[in-house]
């Protein structure tokens, strides 16, 4: 499989830059690596060993340490497997691309059973949620709850402007360029926390990501097979598509969706009201479990 480093890109810059951020993290993290099919998926692995366990899938071009804002609250309660996705700029070491979205759900189930879980939650933010979207359609047996925050695609396909400015960003990686693609993402008045930022400016400025599944917008029958509650956050400053367009197709198609447009928040929704966004997840995963609200609340 084709290395995700550009030519000239620095391999220890990266890994500097990831174990900076992953430093950040309040809670301590186990790193593991699990074989698959595709190669050697890496895991940072957080929370009581026998809580239930939630995956979590981040977005395009990251990795896991961008769950630096919630891996607190998720953890005080759930086993947290932050997963870096194959082909992504990450710690994973990918021998072939994942393809298809069949393939997609072939090496989840080798990766759960890898790691010793049967049935679990899964979050996924963008590009992410894409993912655990797909998972959710195809392995309905081995998923309890699924959580999607600002999904790439999937219930309504990408604006042609969001898709062109991150392909200038991947041509043409200058830091001011990252930046701008950062601030647009961002809704007006929020930060997101410097260390992911940076991570992101090495990210794109020393590779590439080599991942050969792309987002899309799904049909309405795989949306139905989503049958499993879900809960949908979208910021009301999205940039990928119409907030609110997208909540009304994901109520009139998907079974056990609860959609919230969460206010004055863009589509980096965890990492720019980490609190809102952690206290409605928390919620969210009590009431469909039944949990005592002191264990949830973290």
């Amino acid at each position: 499989m084709t290395s995700i480093y550009r030519k000239g890109g620095s391999p220890e810059l990266l890994m500097q830059a990831y174990d900076y951020s992953l430093s950040l993290w309040k809670v301590p993290a186990e790193s593991r690596y699990v074989d698959t099919s595709f190669g050697k998926t890496h895991v940072l692995a957080a929370g009581p060993e026998h809580a239930e366990p939630i995956l979590l899938f981040h977005g395009f071009a990251f990795s896991s340490t961008v769950w630096l804002e919630n891996i607190e609250a998720l953890s005080a309660r759930y086993r947290v497997y932050a997963v870096d996705f194959p082909g992504d700029i990450n710690k994973s070491e990918a021998s072939r691309p994942i393809c298809s979205k069949q393939e997609c759900a072939d090496w989840a189930e080798e990766l759960m059973d890898g790691l010793g879980v049967q049935k679990v939650h899964l979050l996924g933010h963008s590009f992410g949620g894409f993912i655990a979207m797909i998972l959710a359609a195809r392995l309905t047996s081995r998923v309890r709850r699924l959580i999607v925050l600002s999904p790439g695609g999937g219930v309504l396909p990408q604006g042609k402007g969001f898709f062109l400015r991150c392909l200038l960003a991947g041509m043409f990686p200058s830091s001011k360029r990252i930046h701008r693609l950062m601030d647009y993402m961002t809704g007006k008045g929020n930060t997101i926390h410097p260390a992911l930022k940076e991570q992101f400016v090495t990210a794109m400025q020393n590779a590439l990501p080599r991942t050969k599944l792309f987002v899309s917008n799904m049909r309405d029958e795989e949306l139905k097979r989503l049958l499993v509650p879900t809960l949908l956050l979208i910021g009301d400053q999205e940039i990928q598509y119409d907030a609110q367009a997208a909540a009304r197709r994901a109520e009139s198609t998907m079974p056990s969706v609860e959609a919230v447009i969460v206010k004055d928040a863009g589509h980096g929704l965890p990492l720019e009201r980490p609190d809102e966004v952690n206290a409605l997840m928390l919620a969210f995963l009590e009431r469909r479990s039944g949990l005592p609200q002191e264990h949830a609340a973290g």
